[in-house]
């Protein structure tokens, strides 16, 4: 298939995801489930997914022991395979510690959900990660929609259960989060098969003492930086949580889905020069994410003026005014997300053409303090508004450390970042529509 064809298609299922879990996260669970059962979601969900996001980062060796270093596909899927088996097992004996103690304390009840659905998005995350290596894109594609529209079935199915049996009203949350979970074990599965079949390997564990060291060091490194990855973008809501309770989480997370849409943008125009950044000489290297930062740059801010237009009366409307108080706190998440969505060009650059591959780990580390920081000092005074203005300033300073540090790499003047070229220009005129004339109408 076409290099281009698959990368267009590759961005439209991405933003099929997006869409789907726009759907969900703004416009079903929000509409059936209170303001306060809402945030209570949202958390369980976010503590999931950053433990998982912790665990499955071990996936990421897949790609580095096959393509790069031509490790035996048997023996590194069974090591893969064992620590999955480890996850699985204790996950399995704190979900039934938390079912026990959650008669008396109901709030383990839901920790359960979330202890629960680790080893599914673990093994999800392990066999897409295998997939992705063995360059299955197409098959990648399909696999990483199921969760998200098997849920939004789920959801649907509960929004419309209830206008026919009132009875369900008290059990809305628990039948969402057992939604979640259902969605991640059909998703987990289905992975699973794929996997297998596309591998053509059994993906049981197995002990290869001679390949372990290295796939746990490798897998303790790309763990970490994923793990404060993910903290940075829900250690805002996490701490709103703590520190304002679950409705205020829930209001803040009404804010935080609908600024993300954003991001979706620049995470596909990350894509698309992916492997150009790594490819192209330092020079070319250099202009192409240069002249990448300038589109997306532009892009952002055009598509964040058209969503502050958009989504506020959206959001008003189709949620009958609950969660109006997410409004302004949408607004001012929108325009760190601009920020935060020209950072991963930068990140690429560093790690992928210039090899820095710590740099990215300590502006993270920088980010995620200034944005604890500023938590700490004004959720407790101004509410769920400090969230959103610390998780901003966090990503502008993220920004701020990537310009930096690429100016004293390349030695570029800063206005060489902002400045439209003639190459630009000659880009833009490629890439519009060309009037036909007359003579060309005719032939």
């Amino acid at each position: 298939m076409n290099a281009v064809a698959r990368t267009l298609r590759t961005i439209m299922y991405k933003f099929g995801v997006a869409g789907l879990a726009m759907v969900s996260g703004l416009f079903l669970v929000p509409r059936y489930l209170t303001v306060a059962d809402n945030g209570i979601y949202k958390l369980v969900l976010v503590y999931a997914q950053l433990c998982a996001t912790y665990l499955a980062g071990y996936g990421n060796f897949f790609n580095f022991g096959l393509n790069r270093q031509k490790l035996p596909r048997e023996a590194l899927v069974g090591i893969i395979m064992r620590l999955y088996a480890l996850v699985a097992i204790a996950a399995a004996v704190l979900t039934v510690v938390c079912l026990l103690l959650a008669p008396e304390r109901p709030v383990f009840g839901y920790v359960a959900f979330a202890v629960g659905t680790v080893p599914l998005a673990v093994l999800f995350g392990y066999t897409t990660k295998l997939v992705q290596a063995l360059n299955e894109i197409d098959w990648l594609n399909r696999l990483n929609t199921i969760q998200a529209l098997c849920f939004v079935v789920f959801a649907v199915t509960i929004m419309v259960s209830r206008h026919f049996d009132a009875a369900m009203a008290p059990y809305l949350l628990t039948l969402t989060l057992g939604g979640w979970f259902l969605s991640y074990l059909i998703a987990a599965i289905t992975a699973y098969v794929v996997a297998a079949r596309l591998s053509g390997v059994k993906l049981l564990p197995s002990k290869h003492p001679e390949l372990r060291r290295q796939v746990f060091a490798y897998g303790r490194k790309t763990s970490l930086q994923q793990l404060l990855t993910q903290f940075n973008l829900r250690g805002d809501l996490i701490l709103v949580g703590v520190l304002a309770g679950t409705t205020a989480a829930s209001l803040y997370g009404m804010a935080v889905t609908a600024s993300e849409v954003l991001w979706h943008i620049s995470s596909s125009i990350s894509l698309l020069i992916y492997a150009r950044v790594a490819a192209e000489e330092r020079g070319g290297s250099i202009a192409l994410i240069e002249r990448t930062f300038r589109f997306t740059l532009a892009l952002l801010v055009a598509a964040a003026a058209f969503m502050m237009l958009v989504f506020p009366p959206l959001i008003h409307f189709v949620l009958h005014s609950r969660y109006d108080r997410s409004i302004p706190v949408f607004e001012v998440l929108l325009l760190g997300t601009i920020a935060y969505g020209t950072t991963a060009l930068f990140s690429q650059f560093f790690t992928d053409q210039l090899g820095k591959v710590k740099f990215p780990l300590y502006m993270q580390a920088a980010s995620i303090a200034a944005n604890v920081l500023i938590c700490l000092l004004l959720i407790p005074r101004v509410g769920i508004m400090g969230g959103a203005l610390a998780s901003s300033s966090a990503y502008v300073v993220s920004l701020t450390l990537c310009i930096i540090y690429f100016k004293q790499q390349t030695k570029q003047p800063l206005s060489s970042l902002f400045k439209v070229t003639r190459a630009d220009r000659d880009l833009i005129r490629r890439l519009l529509p060309r009037p036909r004339s007359i003579h060309e109408g005719g032939k």
